[in-house]
């Protein structure tokens, strides 16, 4: 379990690695935090995709235009837009 600075630590680069899916379609980098961090990623790209779009509504210091924009690609992958 990460705590304290290290939470900090990788909010951060979370954010980095969605705004840069977001932005560029570049997943590279959410990918390799994932590794890092030991997160289990789908198989199926699309599943992969829909829950980075998902999980930026969630990330409090992402910008509302990256997140309108991840709900936007989100639909267009067609899947509801927000973590339910």
């Amino acid at each position: 379990m990460i705590k304290g600075k290290e939470l900090c630590e990788y909010a951060k680069k979370r954010d980095k690695a969605f705004i840069e899916a977001v932005e560029n379609d570049n997943f590279k980098p959410a990918k390799k935090l994932f590794r890092e961090y030991c997160v289990k990623v789908p198989e199926d790209e699309e599943i992969m995709k829909a829950g980075i779009y998902k999980a930026v509504q969630e990330c409090t210091n992402i910008p509302a235009h990256i997140k309108k924009t991840a709900k936007k690609k989100c639909e267009e992958i067609g899947f509801y837009p927000y973590i339910r």
